[in-house]
């Protein structure tokens, strides 16, 4: 098998994410601050934003995590020229949501919390710390989380 034609070990593959409707964004390194963020497919990309009035979030490399479960990522600044283009996917998706949680994630602010979801290897110091919460039962299985009751 050529090296062109291998695909993304399944730990890489995000595409399940963009059918979630949401995700908890977890900092790596930080895994006591998590915010919850909603997920949109804007053509082959994954974005996602945290939702207004939770917990911050930065760029650069963090988790996300689903039924327990955390996927490493890289989470990389927007163009502004997408945000309209992302509003409209989030109404898209979520527009059957109430219509105060779908003004929020559609606001400015929202806005400024959107990231383009990169698939990134774990760390071996993030394999080992995995490893050893599974030994421990540490890693809790939550169920995966919804934006708003009427979705």
């Amino acid at each position: 098998m050529s090296l062109l034609t291998r695909t993304a070990p399944a730990a890489l593959d995000l595409d399940p994410l963009g059918d979630l409707p949401a995700v908890r964004i977890v900092p790596a390194g930080e895994p006591g601050t998590a915010a919850r963020g909603w997920v949109v497919r804007l053509g082959r990309d994954l974005y996602v934003r945290s939702a207004p009035g939770g917990a911050r979030v930065a760029g650069g490399r963090a988790h996300l995590q689903v039924d327990g479960a955390r996927r490493p990522v890289l989470l990389a600044e927007v163009a502004p020229e997408l945000h309209a283009l992302l509003d409209d996917a989030y109404l898209a998706k979520y527009g059957r949501c109430a219509p105060e949680k779908v003004a929020a994630v559609t606001s400015d602010a929202a806005a400024a919390s959107t990231f383009r979801v990169r698939p990134r290897r774990a760390s071996w110091a993030e394999r080992v710390d995995a490893a050893l919460d599974a030994v421990r039962g540490a890693a809790r299985r939550e169920p995966a989380e919804r934006p708003c009751p009427t979705c």
